[in-house]
């Protein structure tokens, strides 16, 4: 038993009382009511008082959060007694220990108790300022507590009120009263039974299957037993379109059925039939699968859907739908897709609010959607040549098929010089993205407002609409911390980055993003060392883990560590450019230069466009006193700089501080300082790439004044620091490593 059963007991009643009401805070609650993970326990309950806090700040003090960190607003929220003290004093406690799920650091697990306790008497006094009369419902296997009091009678009126039930396009408005109608003539029931039964009918949800809301389910692909290969693809493509609308339901996606065909070690095969499909659903813990087909009685199309326990393979649950001619194929789809989700316990109020048609929401051509279809899977497995001609060829058979505009503008626009005729397709698809289902259309108006429009808040708002609307979809959770991540929210995007690999932790894509942020930005050696190791376990064959744990110990200066680290990325993947850099950086400073010299001259041997090994080997060969070697390798450096970079990035700052950099190795000052002027004057920012030259100039305090403007600004690549050749003069000065004492921990 977890030592903080109790408390969670009290979470769960309280969220009881928050679902169907408070959107927001139910969507933070709902994972940390399921799980037992002290990280995550602290993780979620931080992201519930973010809720709160976000909303009293729009609600007490009239404006919107944005990027404010929530300690400031809960001391704004005290000096202007917008909330009590003794909630205040909770909000605070919450906020220090809380903080430690979302930074993975060593914290005692009786520390959660406190935190979830705190979390309860914030989240009462939350209810209670929304809704003064809200009364906290009980668990479900509980029984109320017994009053003695009655039921209070209707004081406004002796009369019975009116029930309506609203609809936005009135669809389950129309199936009530025609189920009303059916009722009367067949029972001689009052009216108010009749309604208070067809309402229950309608709204409630609960399944004799074994699955429960926001389970997930594997679709495999169709079983194909008729001679018309259009069939192929294109009906798993209609068919997991139109059941993933439902917010009930989760839908295994195909990204992470061809990532667990990868996991299987499973390379030649394309279609996922419904063995394959049983292996995924346990690999992936998944209790239902679905096995759909399609055949030939007579002159009609049978469509089947089998629902199985993944477990035992036993069938729960059988589906079978006629379509008159191919055309009825994409209706009878709909009407099997509502009949499973119903199955499966969703309410019917919810199945017609979440139900476009699909031949609204893709096209009505099954062969367009056949090749939109294979190309999805050639996307999925980086096969950008083979999508767009798939995406091409689909669009030649229906020119108003939008996802597929999507798909293929988003490839032109990306990966090809042609991005004019990206922006085209892009454009069109958005025009028509109010057609699609809503995970299509915000991700595709998401992906326009970041790319084409270059407007990230845009995109983040886009996102955000996704993450309420799909919260267990680990893909969007990470597009959404990328965007953070570009916009330099980075708090935010480590809150979305570890959601996702809560919900999927082989999105090893999710963990570099993660490492990058603790690298890169906030120079967190502790945190990178943590989360690298948690990469390592959950994805051991990926090389970027154990490069990114190098790069932690780097940062410590436990280069013996870092070394092994880095041998180890070199084992799974020999030739992964950064862990060849960073060992060859990790060999200069322990003095093993004819080691670093071989890194680096295999580096070039393989990446002939690396020019950056030059410069690394001009060092290490001054290091080694070979100056006429060191000469070489600089002039060759200092070529290529001149020839490409003054090419290709003449307004890049960058390029001139590298060429002020080797000219003074070559012993060119005045060249060296005229390259520098010219690079702050494209850029005075580059304040640590200007102390990189100063040093090399010999100007050491000036050097530490622009180090020290460059922390000053929130620079924090500490591995940068540390790893720079051309910084090396300050490590031995009490002046640079006071100021990486204040800077990082």
């Amino acid at each position: 038993m977890q030592i903080w059963t109790n408390e969670i007991k009290e979470i769960e009643r309280l969220y009881e009382t928050v679902r169907g009401r408070f959107t927001e805070l139910e969507k933070e609650l709902n994972p940390l009511v399921r799980t037992s993970d002290a990280n995550v326990l602290l993780l979620y309950s931080r992201r519930c008082l973010e809720v709160i806090i976000t909303d009293l700040c729009q609600c007490e003090l009239k404006r919107p959060r944005k990027t404010e960190p929530l300690k400031s607003i809960i001391d704004k929220l005290n000096r202007e007694e917008k909330v009590p003290s003794h909630i205040i004093t909770s909000m605070e406690h919450l906020n220090s220990l809380a903080v430690y799920g979302a930074h993975p650091k060593d914290f005692d697990r009786e520390q959660v108790k406190p935190v979830l306790i705190n979390l309860a008497v914030i989240i009462k006094w939350y209810l209670r300022y929304k809704d003064p009369g809200i009364r906290i419902k009980p668990l479900p296997d509980e029984k109320p507590a017994d009053t003695g009091a009655k039921p209070a009678a209707d004081k406004t009126s002796g009369k019975t009120k009116r029930i309506t039930v609203r609809s936005s396009a009135g669809l389950v408005s129309k199936s009530l009263a025609r189920f009303i109608r059916k009722l009367r003539l067949k029972f001689s029931l009052p009216t108010v039974l009749i309604l208070a039964l067809a309402i229950f009918l309608v709204f409630s949800s609960g399944s004799t299957l074994p699955f429960s809301k926001r389970d997930w389910i594997l679709i495999s692909d169709f079983e194909n037993l008729t001679d018309n290969q259009v069939f192929d693809k294109s009906l798993y493509t209609a068919f997991s379109l139109t059941t993933s609308q439902s917010r009930y339901v989760n839908v295994f996606p195909r990204s992470r059925m061809l990532e667990t065909l990868a996991m299987m070690e499973i390379k030649d095969q394309t279609d996922i039939d419904a063995e394959t499909g049983r292996e995924m659903a346990i690999r992936q813990g998944i209790n239902l699968y679905i096995t759909p087909s399609i055949s030939k009685v007579g002159d009609r199309f049978a469509i089947t859907a089998k629902i199985l326990e993944t477990g035992s393979g036993n069938l729960l649950k059988s589906e079978i739908l006629y379509a008159e001619t191919q055309n009825d194929i994409l209706p009878a789809l709909d009407k099997l897709s509502r009949k499973l989700r119903r199955s499966l316990g969703e309410s019917i109020y919810d199945i017609v609010s979440q139900d476009k048609p699909l031949a609204t929401v893709t096209t009505s051509s099954l062969e367009a959607l056949k090749l939109y279809s294979h190309g999805i899977d050639q996307h999925f497995r980086l096969d950008f040549k083979g999508a767009r001609e798939y995406y091409e060829n689909a669009l030649k058979i229906d020119t108003g098929f939008t996802s597929a505009k999507a798909s293929l503008g988003g490839i032109l626009y990306e990966k090809y010089n042609e991005q004019e005729k990206g922006r085209k397709l892009l454009e069109e698809a958005v025009r028509s993205a109010d057609k699609l289902i809503d995970r299509e259309k915000y991700a595709i108006l998401s992906y326009y407002a970041v790319n084409v429009e270059k407007d990230l808040k845009q995109g983040i708002e886009n996102t955000k609409i996704l993450t309420k609307l799909y919260p267990d979809d680990a893909g969007i959770h990470h597009n959404l911390g990328y965007y953070y991540q570009s916009d330099g929210q980075y708090e935010e995007a480590l809150q979305e980055y570890k959601a996702a690999i809560h919900l999927n932790p082989a999105q090893a894509l999710t963990y570099t993003g993660i490492l990058w942020i603790y690298l890169e930005y906030l120079g967190e050696a502790d945190s990178l060392l943590a989360w690298s190791g948690k990469m390592i376990a959950d994805n051991p064959q990926n090389a970027w883990g154990y490069m990114y744990q190098g790069a932690a110990w780097f940062m410590m200066d436990s280069l013996d560590k870092a070394e092994a680290a880095y041998i180890k990325s070199r084992e799974i993947y020999p030739d992964l450019s950064l862990t060849l850099f960073n060992l060859s950086h990790t060999y200069r400073l322990m003095e093993r230069y004819d080691d670093a010299v071989n890194i680096l001259k295999h580096i070039l041997e393989i990446y002939r466009n690396e020019i950056a090994a030059y410069y690394g080997l001009g060092v290490v060969s001054q290091s080694m006193g070979k100056t006429r070697e060191a000469d070489e390798y600089f002039t060759a450096f200092k070529k290529y700089a001149t020839d490409l970079w003054i090419k290709w990035f003449p307004d890049n700052a960058g390029t001139y501080t590298a060429l002020a950099a080797v000219t003074a190795r070559l012993g060119d000052m005045d060249s060296s300082k005229l390259m520098l002027q010219k690079a702050i004057e494209i850029d005075s920012t580059q304040h640590v790439s200007f102390a990189e030259v100063l040093c090399l100039h010999g100007n050491v305090n000036e050097a530490l004044k622009e180090l020290k403007k460059g922390l000053e600004k929130g620079y924090r690549n500490l591995y940068e620091l540390k790893a720079s050749s051309d910084l090396q003069i300050l490590h031995y000065d009490i002046r640079y490593r006071n100021l990486l004492a204040k800077y990082f921990k």
